[in-house]
């Protein structure tokens, strides 16, 4: 069942391998976005796809501004109405995207995603010309970031982390856990490539880690973000990515997954968050199309289950990792494929206006790593 559901998601991942780089998906997620290819890009490291990951670098580092920022989305259609059903128009030259389309923030994530993806192909494939080749565009990048926000916790507009379809705004975890771990993988890279820098920017993520323990840490868990108050909601997606990168401690770890099994479980994957986002945080468009839940315990994503196993296997839970991946596999198995988004019942969502996008890169190629860790080694 698991190597079947391992020879699915290689399909899967490999038909959203293009000339660009990595694409979201194939029916109306056909963009390039930096969260969906990056995180996709670490299971195209180990299936032979390893060119596919460098043209998703090099393709978002040549939309690069001057000042360093990175796209957090390359275009390659207009977003129209015939685009959600399947049926997009092409550009004649695909568009970098920086700010939000729905409230026009910056988003931030792209330059952050693209740093760490870029660590994480240099640790498989140790290609020292590629690195010295981009190295400047990196530190170009990161710089941006820390003389935007002068030593801060980075801070964004509405709808402008991955949960985009909730009215969110301020200092969200899943941005900054994000930039702790850019810096921390930016240091590695310097020091690879023995640039003076690597130690500060070491003492950067360290200062950036401490004042996001000091404000996100709850006893249980990370608070989901921070604006005129500490909001007290757990999100399962950026819990697990502090836990899988190291950031929390074994014992911090433990609660954050005793706390998700808890509270978000849902046999074949975890739901978002915990407790519900009020109606009032999901934009009107959202409920008139029938897609409240989109990003709101209703409906169900891949990634946070794939990590649950992930950080299950880290912390010497083999044997609950290999069931979680067993569940996560017959999910993909019965329906042939992985899709973006199912239903309670486990079924890929299909509703009035709106269906789930397949293939799916971004999970695919988290699954593919996934299997790679927990069942290969």
């Amino acid at each position: 069942m698991v190597t079947k559901a391992y020879q699915i998601a290689k399909k899967n991942l490999i038909d959203c391998c293009y000339d660009l780089g990595i694409i979201c998906g194939l029916h109306h997620f056909t963009d390039l976005w930096a969260r969906d290819s990056f995180f996709a890009s670490f299971g195209a490291n180990l299936i032979g796809q390893k060119k596919s990951t460098e043209k998703t670098i090099e393709t978002f580092i040549s939309f690069q501004k001057q000042s360093g920022l990175i796209p957090y989305r390359i275009q390659r259609s207009p977003t129209t109405i015939s685009k959600y059903f399947g049926q997009p128009r092409y550009f004649n030259k695909p568009r970098p995207n920086f700010r939000s389309r729905q409230s026009g923030g910056l988003v931030l994530d792209g330059g952050l995603m693209l740093i760490i993806a870029f660590w994480e192909y240099i640790k498989m494939h140790k290609n020292m010309k590629f690195l010295n080749k981009h190295y400047l565009s990196l530190e170009k990048c990161l710089n941006w970031y820390i003389a935007k926000y002068k030593n801060s916790l980075l801070s964004e507009w509405f709808m402008c982390d991955w949960q985009d379809s909730v009215l969110k705004a301020g200092k969200t975890l899943y941005t900054n856990i994000l930039y702790w771990k850019a810096l921390s993988d930016f240091s590695q890279l310097s020091a690879l490539a023995n640039k003076s820098d690597s130690q500060y920017f070491s003492n950067q993520a360290l200062a950036i880690k401490a004042k996001i323990m000091a404000a996100f840490w709850n006893g249980e868990f990370l608070i989901d973000w921070i604006d005129y108050k500490k909001h007290q909601i757990f999100n399962s997606l950026a819990n697990l990515l502090a836990v899988w990168w190291d950031f929390t401690d074994k014992k911090q770890s433990k609660a954050i997954l005793n706390y998700a099994r808890k509270y978000c479980f849902h046999g074949f994957t975890l739901e978002e968050n915990h407790p519900r986002y009020p109606f009032w945080r999901i934009p009107f468009w959202n409920h008139l199309a029938g897609m409240s839940d989109y990003h709101n315990r209703g409906c169900l994503w891949l990634q946070p289950g794939i990590l649950y196993s992930l950080c299950l296997n880290k912390l010497a839970e083999k044997q609950q990792a290999r069931e979680m991946i067993s569940e996560i596999s017959k999910t993909i198995v019965k329906f042939n494929g992985v899709y973006e988004i199912y239903e309670k019942n486990g079924r890929p969502v299909k509703r009035l206006l709106y269906q789930a996008e397949f293939p799916f890169a971004w999970s695919s190629g988290l699954y593919i790593y996934a299997f790679y860790n927990i069942i290969k080694k």
